[in-house]
């Protein structure tokens, strides 16, 4: 059976920005192959080739679209009606369309909705698409039949030591390098799946469940083969990245296996953190690190279930700092019900830690999210339809203001800490300030999507320079904003007046 594995292309604005090459994708396509079928892999994100192309030499009885960005809702629904016409059954995976199987109209553009765990339910399915048996009886699957929607019992979660290494020979892994920080060819991998939180704005946990590790032999088997076709950084995708002394010890020989050809990071809790841990971290090859701070109100905080001292998080960046690990704040703006007041605690805390980088982004409701099911039991915004999902998220501009904060106050904080980001002048492990690094990546970012059809030139030079102009104009034209909140601060010798 010949099966198209597709990650769907995402929005200009996205594309060779934040695209990680689909984990799931990647972890079911090696599956599905080592089980007998036939897999082809079509990474629209790099290869946006005319939808025909790919079924000259490979015609496909099933098409999986794994669509883990939002702004992938389009493309998905375009491609899979071509690939329908011609006879193959449509299948929708990963996140978005989990969060989507409960809207009806998500079936007038797929047959069946992967629930859960995509390895041994994808290859029920597509066992009974191909003998003809009836695949309503195949569990971890949603479909509509008569007009209702209809969900199979979930799979378990699956156990990663009994799936195989990712096998990158699937795809030209080279397309799918990054620039980041100290990188030129920095690749997305997974090191576990799930997160032990329960976040309220985040999904995770309905779609992915507890933390599971993948066992660190299959990392470092995967980095292995990577390094010699020119990885020089591992960017791990991870929810929470967390390794033993023993996996540290198992990096730290590998990059030494390979002359230390390459660094790591990823998103970590900056409470679980202590000195000695970073220390190993670093020696293992920790080059950068992501802190999912979102607020500085504890209210706030409270309410998002994300709770922590701000003088563990204080210490923890201070210890990257000595150490030379680079260290990125994420914050969300926009949260429903955020205050003036919550926002001006998220600025004077991001504005007392000693970060590199300050990852600034507006709130976007997720559904099965605990604060969607909030607004949606008191009445305040229910999704209808998938597509409205899509509208609902961009990574520039806030498409609907939940807070209690007008907008343009809340894009004057946002384009602030962006070129305070950018005009940042810290050294991190040696190399260029992570300010610098940041802005050559956004110009090789921009280079990159200019070189895709006309049309996509276009629409990318077009929000490229909008993006520039916001980042400039608002911190510009708005300087009372930015006294009001604050943003004249930032120089960390002013932290004591900030706390």
């Amino acid at each position: 059976m010949n099966v198209l594995m597709i990650q769907p292309r995402s929005s200009v604005m996205l594309r060779g920005i934040t695209h990680p090459v689909c984990r799931d994708l990647m972890m079911s396509a090696t599956f599905l192959q080592s089980r007998g079928f036939c897999v082809r892999v079509w990474d629209r994100c790099v290869d946006p080739r005319d939808l025909t192309k790919p079924d000259r030499d490979f015609r496909a009885d099933a098409a999986i679209f794994f669509i883990s960005q939002s702004s992938s809702v389009k493309d998905a629904i375009a491609v899979g009606r071509r690939l329908r016409r011609r006879g193959a059954a449509i299948i929708w995976a990963d996140m978005v369309a989990i969060l989507g199987a409960d809207l009806a109209d998500a079936y007038d553009h797929c047959d069946y909705i992967l629930t859960g765990e995509y390895f041994f339910a994808a290859e029920a399915l597509l066992n009974a698409i191909s003998e003809g048996a009836d695949p309503r009886s195949v569990e971890g699957v949603a479909y509509r039949e008569n007009g209702r929607i209809r969900k199979t019992a979930k799979l378990p979660l699956p156990d990663f030591s009994l799936l195989p290494p990712i096998d990158w020979s699937l795809i030209d892994v080279k397309k799918c390098f990054r620039r980041f920080t100290g990188c030129k060819h920095m690749l997305y991998l997974n090191a576990s799946v799930g997160c032990p939180y329960d976040c309220g704005f985040c999904s995770t946990p309905f779609c992915y469940g507890a933390r599971r590790k993948r066992p660190i032999g299959q990392v470092i088997e995967e980095i292995d083969r990577l390094v010699p076709l020119g990885l020089d950084g591992v960017n791990f995708s991870d929810e929470l990245l967390l390794f033993t002394e023993a996996e540290l010890e198992a990096l730290r020989q590998c990059r030494e296996r390979h002359g230390n050809a390459f660094i790591w990071g990823g998103e970590t809790r900056p409470q679980i953190l202590t000195r000695p841990l970073l220390e190993k971290m670093y020696a293992a090859g920790c080059r950068w690190l992501l802190f999912g701070l979102e607020s500085g109100s504890q209210s706030m905080r409270e309410r998002l279930r994300k709770p922590y001292d701000e003088a563990r998080v204080r210490s923890a960046a201070d210890w990257c700092a000595e150490l030379g690990i680079a260290t990125f704040g994420s914050f969300i703006i926009g949260f429903p019900g955020e205050t003036e007041e919550d926002l001006k605690a998220t600025v004077r805390f991001a504005l007392s830690l000693d970060l590199d980088a300050f990852l600034c982004n507006y709130f976007i409701l997720i559904p099965e999210s605990a604060l969607c099911a909030e607004m949606a039991q008191t009445g305040e915004f229910r999704f209808g339809s998938i597509l409205e999902y899509n509208t609902l998220v961009s990574p520039d501009h806030l498409m609907k203001n939940f807070s209690k904060i007008p907008y343009r106050e809340l894009a004057t904080v946002k384009a602030s800490f962006d070129f305070l980001t950018i005009t940042r002048n810290k050294k991190t492990d040696g190399r260029h300030s992570s300010g610098a690094q940041l802005l050559k990546k956004a110009v090789n970012t921009a280079v990159e999507s200019l070189r895709g059809s006309p049309k996509d030139a276009a629409v990318s030079a077009f929000n490229m320079a909008r993006r520039g102009l916001n980042v400039l104009y608002y911190p510009l034209a708005h300087p009372g904003i930015r006294k009001k909140y604050g943003l004249y601060i930032v120089n960390r010798k002013n932290r004591s007046e900030n706390e």
